[in-house]
């Protein structure tokens, strides 16, 4: 009989909450046991609980990790004030983490949990649900195989809405990085430039975001990431450009075509690596899954629901890691190499566009002065 794996729950009603499904990503898979919840929202405790059927409620996360001998606990709230405390505690009692985006506010935070992991020898997963989707998987594999030629440039757009800039750099760059980072490997530097309307942010600029996520400046900014074989990254946002419309997405130039993901994961393909409006002979092609896309009835299943599936199949490679002993997607390694990125484009900027090598030398958040 296959080994069941408790699962405990941590969210924190109206400090960041579930995050993205967290709080139900378990349900309905047979491996997992959700057998405890922790909520320091006593009216939240009681909903959640009564909603997932869990009886065993703690108001303290700590305590749920001492009483309840688990597997793998689910940390869920967006808020990064208490992620390293949280981290660190469930790796303590040796359960493996699936934790919610983005990992970390700072390099020293982000080392902080890297190195509790690796000490108690855990596995550690984000919840980075583009990273598994079958279509992006696919193509990411057809680029891999050189398919398409050698990959050249990767070109990351996110929403653009009223975020944009520094805010949008932790919150949605998160995603974009985490698909780089697979695609080409780690990254080798960093170089960024940040503005605040039309003039070049300044240490002065420095604020907190809608939620607490850490330091951050600037409405608009403009990263650059070097990576091996001379692949380059390219990521720009800029607050209120969205317009109604859904901009989000991550072009990947390759010799022999062009691969765009959209914001479901969806993935267009053009047979060449430039894009030519007036060539008729040359258009963009979906890449169809038939088992993601369709239904046993051939007929197109409907993807509002790509997050939830996303934190399914996340789960698949997360319960294989933990089996086999080997690296989960969408790890926390890689989100280790993220924070290096943001930082760093921080740091950059603030030394005057400089090209920064990862890792940083400097593990202090450039933007937290003295």
């Amino acid at each position: 009989m296959s080994k069941k794996y408790r699962v405990g729950i941590i969210g924190s009603t109206n400090k960041g909450n579930y995050g993205h499904g967290m709080d139900t990503a378990f349900q309905g898979v047979d491996a997992f046991e959700l057998v405890a919840l922790a909520d320091d929202d006593p009216a939240g405790l009681a909903a959640t609980g009564k909603r997932l059927g869990i009886a065993r409620q703690y108001a303290d996360y700590r305590e749920m990790l001492g009483k309840e001998k688990l597997d793998i606990v689910g940390i869920g709230p967006r808020w990064l004030t208490q992620r390293v405390a949280m981290v660190t505690a469930a790796a303590e009692v040796g359960c493996h983490v699936f934790v919610e985006k983005p990992l970390a506010a700072s390099l020293k935070d982000s080392d902080v949990m890297l190195a509790a992991c690796e000490r108690a020898k855990v596995k550690a997963m984000m919840a980075h649900q583009l990273h598994v989707l079958p279509p992006v998987r696919q193509a990411f594999a057809e680029i891999k195989s050189g398919k398409y030629g050698k990959v050249l440039r990767m070109y990351g757009q996110p929403s653009d809405d009223a975020r944009g800039g520094g805010e949008e750099l932790i919150v949605h760059g998160t995603h974009f990085f985490d698909l780089m980072v697979d695609l080409a490997g780690p990254p080798r530097w960093v170089s960024a430039h940040l503005a605040m309307g039309e003039r070049d942010v300044t240490l002065a600029d420095k604020r907190e975001g809608r939620e607490p996520i850490g330091p951050i400046a600037g409405d608009s900014c403009a990263v650059m990431i070097g990576f091996e074989h001379g692949v380059r990254g390219f990521w720009n946002s800029t607050a209120n450009l969205d317009a109604g419309g859904v901009i989000y997405g991550l072009l990947i130039q390759c010799e022999k075509g062009t691969i765009h993901m959209r914001p479901s994961g969806e993935i267009y393909i053009y047979p060449g690596p430039v894009i030519e409006p007036e060539n008729e002979k040359r258009a963009w092609q979906k890449l169809w899954v038939e088992s993601w896309h369709f239904t046993p009835e051939h007929q197109l299943r409907p993807l509002k629901d790509f997050v939830h599936r996303g934190n399914k199949l996340l789960l698949e490679g997360f319960l294989a890691a933990i089996e086999k002993d080997a690296e989960p997607p969408a790890s926390m390694r890689t989100a280790g190499y993220i924070t290096e990125i943001i930082q760093g484009a921080y740091a950059s900027h603030l030394a005057g566009g400089k090209r920064l090598a990862i890792p940083l030398e400097d593990r202090k958040h450039p933007l937290e002065v003295a």
